[in-house]
């Protein structure tokens, strides 16, 4: 049998892992990067970046491989080029930079918990991940837009969120820009008369998806202080000074999460104007909004509680794999609904939770739907879709209404006590429901997380003698296990029941007072149950 030339063994194992780094962390017991420096320098004049990386890691096991993520340059000319890698002392290691990855191989392997660090300069014109383009005013801007893995386009890394790490920026730029990154702002300096240098450092590791920098022509506002943490507005110099106040809604946010969670986790909370291809991107610390966001008519109050409510749930607490996403998105938009509940009462969450069960609902019907928790293998993007949201929020609703709310916001606080700045998974939450209730919840996560349907129930009613008889058929292939509220509207006395379903059919039996016509039956009338007729 004849051997593959060493050169072909290699392409075709970074190829392969290049695929793999999209969906999980093949690396995940072996190594953990604990901190990036970034030293960029950007400019008006060109799209190039010219860049150094020192990545300081910790060997798990011994290793004689590293692989980090690195897009290479494309037949256009966009990609990154390596022109050196060094230890600290200077020294050059061995590596190869194809199909977007850096395999480096050192002349002894490492040893269990031994630190390596490594310096990568590198240069090119990002494809992706860091945006330079114009504003809507035509003003070149430098945005960050890593989701979900698109960091590698302009950042050596190990590219999935279950390796977070601290990141250090050094950012060059034209003295006329002002910058917004991750970590609170260290220092800023005229390094000559065209470039100011901003540094910057976080206190807490971080997933790369969110780990940032924005560059732009900004005026800046300080819209308040809640409990030592900066809460402020940057919008580009030409946008009407009634731009600051559209953000303002993340101090009534972060006041409220801070209360009901835990103390907010970063040093600041910049809310930017920007050009992320997202409504909101939940960048640690700085939060990057849509252009047109900002036109001075506080129109986007809930998805600036959704994007401050991923400073806990998604940036501190962060899912251990993309199967987990619900972790982020879920948890950030029922959190948005309990904020707009307490700022604006009870109808208003019975109206979010409506239209959202009717979202997911028409989504449903998809022939090719998933489970909320499941491997992705195509297409990262396709995690964004109503499952991962909405839901996942109409999970928590039904766990709130099984538990209380005592229960509820017991474990909310527990499990990011539990696991923030660091990694969980979807077990790990469930481990936390099943503590806090001292019951089991197995078969409830069972049917919500990991089946693909949801409940379709038939129910018809009739009025025999002194009864009403109620008629549930349920026509999934296999029946859920739910309490169904109804309320029996009679003339005089109208009451709240609960059906237990759990089976394909079921009679029900209830004694009535008022034996006019004027009886009906409403199903879920509070919206508790995801459900649809």
């Amino acid at each position: 049998m004849k051997s593959l030339p060493i050169a072909l063994v290699l392409l075709l194992l970074q190829s392969n892992l290049a695929l793999q780094a999209q969906f999980c962390n093949s690396q995940v017991a072996v190594f953990d990067v604990k901190h990036y420096t970034f030293h960029l320098e950007i400019s008006d004049t060109t799209d190039v970046i010219n860049a150094k990386a020192i990545l300081n890691i910790r060997v798990k096991k011994e290793a004689d491989t590293l692989f980090l993520n690195l897009k290479n340059k494309n037949r256009g000319g966009k990609g990154m080029h390596i022109h050196t890698i060094t230890n600290k002392e200077g020294n050059s290691f061995s590596y190869t930079h194809k199909a977007d990855v850096i395999t480096i191989i050192p002349k002894n392997s490492w040893k269990k918990n031994e630190l390596i660090e490594l310096e990568i300069w590198y240069s090119g014109i990002p494809e992706d991940g860091l945006y330079i383009k114009k504003s809507k005013y035509d003003k070149k801007t430098f945005f960050g837009d890593n989701w979900p893995n698109r960091a590698q386009y302009w950042l050596p890394v190990i590219d999935h969120p279950s390796d977070k790490a601290i990141v250090t920026f050094y950012i060059t730029v034209p003295k006329h820009l002002e910058v917004v990154a991750s970590g609170r702002l260290l220092s800023k300096k005229q390094l000559n008369k065209k470039q100011h240098l901003f540094h910057f450092k976080t206190e807490q590791e971080l997933p790369t998806k969110v780990m940032v920098l924005g560059a732009a022509d900004f005026k800046i506002k300080q819209l308040d202080t809640i409990n030592k943490i900066p809460v402020s507005s940057w919008i580009y110099k030409e946008s009407p000074d009634a731009g600051f106040y559209d953000y303002k809604p993340a101090v009534a946010a972060l006041k409220y999460f801070d209360s009901i969670i835990a103390p907010y986790p970063y040093t600041k909370l910049a809310n930017v104007q920007s050009k992320t291809r997202f409504g909101g991107m939940e960048n640690a610390g700085n939060i990057f909004y849509f252009e047109a966001s900002v036109n001075g008519k506080n129109q986007i109050e809930p998805l600036i509680a959704h994007e401050v409510a991923h400073q806990w749930f998604g940036n501190s607490v962060t899912e251990k794999n993309w199967r987990d996403i619900w972790l982020s998105e879920g948890f950030a938009t029922y959190l948005t609904n309990l904020y707009l509940e307490h700022k604006y009462g009870k109808e208003k969450l019975i109206q979010r939770m409506g239209m959202e069960r009717n979202k997911v609902i028409r989504y449903s019907l998809n022939p090719a739907i998933q489970p909320i928790v499941y491997d992705e293998k195509e297409n990262l993007f396709k995690l964004l879709n109503r499952n991962s949201y909405e839901k996942g929020a109409w999970v928590l609703h039904m766990l709130r209404a099984k538990v209380g709310d005592d229960k509820f916001f017991k474990i909310l606080r527990l499990f990011y006590e539990t696991y923030k700045n660091s990694n969980a998974s979807t077990e790990d939450f469930i481990g936390i429901v099943h503590a806090v209730s001292n019951q089991d919840f197995t078969g409830f996560f069972n049917q919500w997380l990991y089946r693909s349907d949801i409940p379709i129930v038939e129910i018809d009613w009739k009025i025999e003698g002194n009864k009403i008889l109620i008629d549930v058929i349920q026509k999934n292939n296999k029946p859920f296990t739910l309490d169904l509220p109804i309320k029996i509207h009679e003339k005089d006395n109208s009451r709240m029941l609960t059906l237990v379903l759990d089976k394909t059919k079921q009679r029900f039996e209830f004694p009535i007072f008022d034996n006019s016509e004027n009886i009906r039956v409403s199903l879920d009338p509070e919206v508790q149950v995801l459900f649809y007729e």
